[in-house]
């Protein structure tokens, strides 16, 4: 709980308004965290749907990828490693970007993201995973970004994929987070507690963590056998809301997918020696294909919000403009509580 509480004070010190406002600090708290949802059979243990990994050759990386490590300085650009990987049910790869000094190596990612149920982990574009001092992550609600070594904690996967599916599944029809909702703040306040404390850190991380609650109801098992009537009205909510993607089912395939971001060369070095000729634009869209964009009055709001989870996420994994991801220059992680946004 100490841990618990010492990052409500870090939140409290660098959060603006839209996500300082969340659950009140005097509901109760279900679990002391939701990594208990990880262990004895949990989601640590789900059965990842097979997959192959192919690197892309050194020279060319998704802008989306150049631009999240050069502008904020999380990985020298000629040290970033792209690879595609192909789960047995989808045709569209997912993309990987990792930094040679991140603690998770691609086949912990692979698995970890290949445990979750196609149907949700289609609203995922792309997966970038960088160093960091512990297990942090963040979401812009398209693509997930994780910092140390997240690879003991499933749970994490499922809660940063929450966040997509909290804004293009649940919100699809108000084109917004559904956990900004009036009506979401209204479920919450018909209970007595919330997952965690680290929910009422925001409205949006209260719904992400309600989230992972319901992807184990889905996957592992009923998520009423942990005595949630503390929070029912936010367990029932999510659950509806979600079980259709979180739901496995024998033959379930991928039927949407995010359109692939343009190709660019790392640099000068890469190109001098002739290793951006692949460079291209984005790839047009095939069948399911929707493009990453909102519409022109949502796009700077949600701009804004994210990058303050980005810098939550920053300052858990112990990442400072004096401290950036790139230097790090050993693959360890210190062991900590895990922080999520």
């Amino acid at each position: 709980m100490l841990q618990a509480h010492f990052f409500a004070l870090l939140l409290a010190a660098v959060a603006p308004a839209v996500l300082a406002d969340g659950p009140p600090e005097s509901m109760g708290e279900k679990f002391s965290g939701l990594n208990v949802l990880d262990a004895n059979g949990g989601l640590q243990s789900l059965t990842p749907a097979p997959y192959t990994i192919s690197q892309w050759p050194w020279g060319t990386v998704p802008k989306l990828c150049y631009d999240t490590s050069v502008n904020n300085k999380y990985c020298n650009p000629y040290d970033l490693e792209v690879y595609d990987v192909r789960y047995s049910d989808c045709p569209i790869p997912t993309t990987v970007c990792r930094c040679k000094n991140s603690p998770m190596a691609i086949d912990t990612i692979a698995q970890r993201v290949g445990q979750l149920p196609v149907k949700a982990r289609q609203y995922n574009g792309y997966v970038s995973s960088f160093a960091g001092d512990m297990c942090s992550a963040y979401s812009d609600s398209f693509n997930n970004y994780f910092f140390g070594d997240c690879g003991n904690s499933e749970s994490v996967f499922f809660h940063e994929l929450s966040h997509n599916l909290d804004r293009h599944v649940a919100g699809a029809s108000i084109n917004d987070w559904y956990s900004l909702s009036q009506d979401w703040k209204d479920t919450v306040a018909k209970d007595t507690c919330v997952a965690d404390h680290y929910s009422k850190a925001s409205w949006l991380e209260a719904y992400a963590q309600v989230g992972v609650m319901a992807g184990y109801d889905a996957t592992v098992q009923s998520i009423y056998t942990q005595n949630v009537g503390c929070m029912i009205n936010q367990v029932k909510k999510v659950v509806g809301q979600l079980n259709s993607v979180w739901r496995k089912q024998p033959g379930q395939m991928c039927d949407r997918y995010w359109i692939k971001d343009t190709t660019v060369c790392m640099g000068p070095d890469a190109e001098a020696s002739g290793h951006c000729q692949a460079s291209h634009a984005a790839v047009a869209a095939e069948s399911g294909g929707v493009n990453p964009v909102l519409p022109d009055g949502q796009q700077k709001k949600h701009d804004a919000l994210v990058k303050e989870l980005q810098r939550h996420a920053e300052v858990a994994a112990g990442i400072s403009p004096g401290k950036p991801a790139a230097d790090r220059k050993t693959k360890g992680s210190k062991k900590g509580t895990k922080f999520r946004v």
